[in-house]
């Protein structure tokens, strides 16, 4: 560290500065400010040591007669995790997680502290189960005498008691904040390892993440509303997703005791024997249709521009011009099955919502455009081999059938034909009763378990996953689903405050929240680091004590019970 002199105004001010090095670059951090340089000069030494101290409690003025060039920093904190033990109280996660271990005799350590670190090391600088146990120190106010191994066997308690855990944050969530739970948004992604090994859970199969190469497990996440994580289910990675959806049915209804709800998802589940197992749950279902697969008679009706609405926004469709309307369609969405060696026949009566956007009809345009400019690509090479698989651009390619003058050529008809749908979508609802504007609004919110799976992969980085073990795995899921709960539920309270953030915005803030352990003359005190607007507004949120810029040690431990 050392004293930086800055001329604001004609006037000189002085501030401690601290060099750190960023991307093979030295940068400099304001750590403290001093104040004008005159004023302190002239009124000595002795003054320029109590603007270093003046927040601290002395008895005799003579002990502010302390050299500034003995300052030495020991090391940093932060303390912006303390965000998120007031969140984890909230919940009572640490009288969750005890629970656990009242019929345990042989666990001699803190649990829920350990698994504390591990829930802020994912939410601050994710990283190792050891390089977690390297660092956590640096959150000041930690249990000081964690173990490796206490991480490790952390994980295995967690993958142990994965239900009990969900359904007692469930309904304490319930509980807390009065929750009605009418509409859940379910969705599944993948999750790989740098690894070829596979084993009953880390297996090969269809990579969200485009890697073939890569065994991996499927995840099936289940969301509220407001993006606020319900529960989840690993699967083998072989597991394909529409398969996943019955033991989330079985999961709402005998591990949370929920009995009537909608199920909002993506068409990747959108299987009819799927439909028909979430109505024979008592459950309904929101669902994209695959308009292209229907039949000609039901296309031909949503193509009618005949009987669609506008769905207006403060009286005008869209301040630029856009347009979208919607337009209901009874529908009768008929299942077949075996059943004792017959095909049984059930008739599922819906809602078919038809929807045009004019901004979708653009995209969807340009979209065709690009994969026809690839399918030109192909056609140059005439390779059949590259067209073995229909799939994506090579759909609007098709084979001339002559013998000895093999050729691939576009498929126009195909794209004229598809291009009368550009704009269109169509929505299943099985709750007929449901306003219609409700079931587009639900539809249009399942991004936000798109966005849950982004910040899981990448803000957090649930992957990569250091650890191989099936429980340690398990266990690592756990964890990842406690830190998002709260990262979640953190960026809820501030929606409902109207303060702009992000993901990425709120990691920042909370790790600007710096202490400086310095030494004075061989007597310790915290020098507090300038810290971001947004944390300033979060510490205000949840009603935390700031700390002073500058604290003795003896008195630090009062500003971090929460």
């Amino acid at each position: 560290m050392h004293i930086k002199t800055k001329k604001v105004k004609g006037h000189e001010y002085l501030s401690i500065v601290q060099s750190y090095r960023e991307n093979g670059k030295v940068k400099h951090r304001t750590i403290f400010n001093l104040g004008r340089a005159d004023l302190l000069v002239n009124s000595g030494l002795k003054n320029i040591v109590k603007g270093l101290q003046r927040y601290l409690e002395t008895e005799e003025e003579n002990s502010y007669k302390k050299d500034i060039r003995t300052i030495k920093e020991r090391q940093r904190f932060n303390y912006g995790y303390l965000v998120y033990r007031a969140l984890w109280k909230k919940f009572q996660l640490d009288h969750i997680l005890k629970n656990l271990l009242k019929d345990r005799h042989k666990i001699e350590f803190d649990f829920p502290e350990v698994v504390f670190a591990m829930v802020i090391n994912r939410l601050f600088n994710p990283s190792s189960k050891l390089q977690n146990y390297l660092s956590y120190q640096r959150f000041i106010g930690l249990a000081q005498d964690l173990q490796l191994h206490h991480f490790y066997r952390s994980l295995d308690i967690l993958a142990e008691n994965k239900e009990q855990i969900e359904k007692e944050i469930f309904n304490r969530y319930r509980n807390l904040f009065n929750l009605k739970l009418d509409v859940v948004f379910y969705d599944v992604t993948t999750y790989y390892f740098e690894s070829q090994r596979s084993d009953e859970l880390k297996e090969f199969g269809f990579s969200k993440d485009n890697k073939v190469n890569e065994v991996q497990v499927v995840m099936g996440l289940l969301i509220d509303k407001e993006g606020r994580p319900i529960g989840y289910e690993l699967f083998p990675g072989d597991t394909f997703e529409g398969k996943t959806l019955l033991n989330i049915l079985d999961k709402l209804r005998n591990h949370f005791k929920i009995d009537k709800v909608i199920i909002v998802a993506d068409r990747g589940l959108n299987s009819k024997l799927n439909l028909k197992e979430i109505k024979d749950r008592g459950f309904d279902y929101i669902i994209s249709a695959r308009i292209k697969k229907m039949t000609s008679q039901i296309q031909k009706a949503i193509l009618d521009e005949s009987g669609y609405v506008d769905l207006k926004e403060n009286s005008d469709n869209s301040e630029d011009g856009s347009v979208y309307r919607y337009k209901v369609i009874d529908y009768v969405n008929r299942v077949s099955y075996k059943e004792d060696g017959k095909t049984v026949y059930v008739d599922l009566p819906e809602h078919l919502i038809c929807t045009y956007s004019s901004a979708r009809a653009i995209k969807d345009k340009r979209d065709r455009e690009r994969a026809v400019e690839k399918a030109k690509e192909l056609l140059k090479k005439n390779d059949k081999s590259a067209y073995k698989r229909k799939q994506g651009y090579k759909r609007y390619i098709k084979e001339t059938q002559a013998e000895k003058d093999y050729k691939l050529v576009l498929d126009d008809e195909k794209i004229e034909k598809e291009s009368r749908f550009d704009g269109y979508y169509a929505i299943h609802c099985s709750d007929k009763q449901m306003n219609v504007r409700e079931v587009i609004y639900n539809y249009h919110h399942l991004y936000k378990i798109e966005e849950s799976f982004r910040v899981l992969k990448s803000t957090m980085q649930a992957r990569p996953i250091y650890v191989w073990r099936k429980s340690h795995i398990a266990g690592h899921f756990m964890m990842c689903f406690l830190a998002f709960l709260l990262e979640r539920e953190l960026e809820y309270l501030l929606k409902r405050r109207e303060i702009n953030f992000t993901t990425e915005k709120i990691k920042e803030a909370l790790n600007s929240f710096e202490l400086s352990e310095i030494e004075i003359e061989g007597q310790s005190y915290y020098l507090r680091s300038n810290y971001k607007v947004l944390g300033a507004k979060i510490f205000s949120l949840l009603k935390l004590r700031q700390l002073p810029n500058i604290i003795c040690k003896e008195k630090i431990s009062s500003y971090l019970t929460v």
